[in-house]
Parts: C-alpha cells; structure tokens; sequence
C-alpha cells in the first residue's frame, strides 16, 4: 500500500501530535502507524481496551482513535469507564468501527462527549484530517 504525505502544510498541520490507537488488529494499528509517522506524527499503540485506558489514564494525547468493536474490553466500554471517571470530555476520541452501528448511536456518542467518528473501510486521507481537526479544536 502506498501513502500520500501531505507536502504543503501550514503551521496548525505541521505540529507533531501525540496519538493513541486502540484497536485489536494489528495490520490496522500497524498501518495507521506507518501513515501517521510519515506525516510526522507520534503512535502509541495498544491492542485491547483495557491496555488503552491505562494508557489515556497515565498519559495525555493530542489524539485518541479507538475502535468500538474488540473482544472482552471493547471501545464502548472504554468511553463508559472513562465518562464514570469524568475523563470522557477531557480526551480528544475519534471512535471507528466496522461494526453495525446506527447513525443514532453515532450521534450519541459524539452528545456524551466523543469528538468524532469515521467508519471502517477507513479513508486514510479523511482521517488524517479528523485527526488535525479533533487535536486543534
């Protein structure tokens, strides 16, 4: 697969952003990696929910991707624990998902306190700029 770097950035572009990726598959996590540190920005990746809420517990980032579908731990139940904490509104979330989600749930996702979401297959490019989006806002 090939990447697209963004060449012509400007300085709200340009900053490197610290992002979580939360997703049980690794040739995704591996992918978005590869993608984000070639438009210069940092990934730390955890492969279930529990390893990702430790993560945002301990650590802040610009950006976290969280995938809602995971076995045992899964992204919902990431959002749940970290609302009961007061912790939801404070963190940047993009969720995606390939899973049946309804426009509805989306949306209350995004009322309780999620930034945004994006659905799988991902547009790399779309991401990307979700991402800038989510960190500069």
């Amino acid at each position: 697969m090939k990447f697209r770097t963004n060449i012509e950035k400007n300085d709200k572009d340009s900053k490197e952003l610290n992002v979580l990726i939360i997703d049980d598959n690794e040739q995704i996590t591996k992918m978005l990696t590869t993608f984000l540190e070639l438009n210069n920005h940092k990934c730390i990746v955890a492969n279930d929910g529990k390893q990702g809420l430790a993560l945002i517990q301990e650590n802040h980032y610009d950006v976290i991707l969280l995938d809602l579908a995971m076995p045992e731990f899964d992204g919902y139940a990431v959002i749940e624990s970290l609302e009961s904490k007061g912790m939801l509104k404070n963190n940047k979330i993009i969720v995606f998902t390939a899973s049946t989600i309804t426009q509805e749930g989306l949306d209350e996702l995004v009322n309780r306190g999620v930034s945004s979401y994006i659905l799988k297959p991902i547009d790399i490019d779309l991401l990307l700029s979700k991402i800038i989006q989510s960190a500069t806002s």
